[in-house]
């Protein structure tokens, strides 16, 4: 688990104040900062600041912590921890009902999941060959394993490349050509 971008510091300045013992942080004093918004998130939160006025420097809405060494920063990781852990486990995955599919009995799930990974498996092996008569078996395959889904595949939830959309639709094309008899030329 990520909690967060750890740096060790020299107090300058003024003295702060420890996140978890809320004691002073004195000047020339080593102790550790731990960065919680960082990335992506810390440029969206820069943002977010000056589209309300807040922006004064580059790290407005930066969000950190100010810990000692020595016992409070071991203290606050656990506490951190056990806190996002139990946040994790009451969460539990997505509401039951809010999914695309119905509710289904395990041994229905593990079917569906086969025949998912079955078929995605033939759509590769159909991106990879060139062969005719290949090409026509692995079609039928195909047509066989969407037949035995109740519920088909959502085509726009697979992660596909252009590319592999456009060859595969090639193919599926050549496969009805060749299966109907309407031409015998290479594609």
């Amino acid at each position: 688990m990520r909690i967060g971008i750890l740096d060790v510091n020299v107090k300058r300045g003024k003295p702060g104040q420890c996140w978890v013992c809320k004691e002073s942080i004195a000047l020339k004093e080593l102790h550790t900062v731990v960065v919680l918004r960082y990335g992506k998130f810390q440029q969206q939160a820069f943002k977010l600041a000056a589209a309300q006025g807040r922006a004064k420097s580059k790290k407005a809405g930066f969000k950190y912590r100010r810990l000692h060494l020595k016992g409070c920063l071991a203290t606050w990781l656990v506490a951190i921890h056990h806190y996002r852990s139990e946040a994790r486990s009451q969460r539990k995955g997505r509401p039951t009902g809010s999914g695309q599919l119905p509710q289904m009995s395990d041994e229905d799930k593990l079917v569906r999941y086969r025949l998912v990974r079955r078929r995605a498996e033939t759509l590769r092996l159909l991106i990879a060959t060139e062969d005719d008569h290949r090409i026509v078996n692995l079609y039928q395959r195909l047509k066989y394993l969407n037949n035995q889904l109740e519920i088909n595949v959502i085509d726009d939830m697979a992660r596909r490349e252009q590319t592999n959309i456009r060859l595969l639709n090639a193919r599926f094309k050549r496969a009805e050509e060749l299966i109907n008899g309407q031409s015998t030329g290479t594609s």
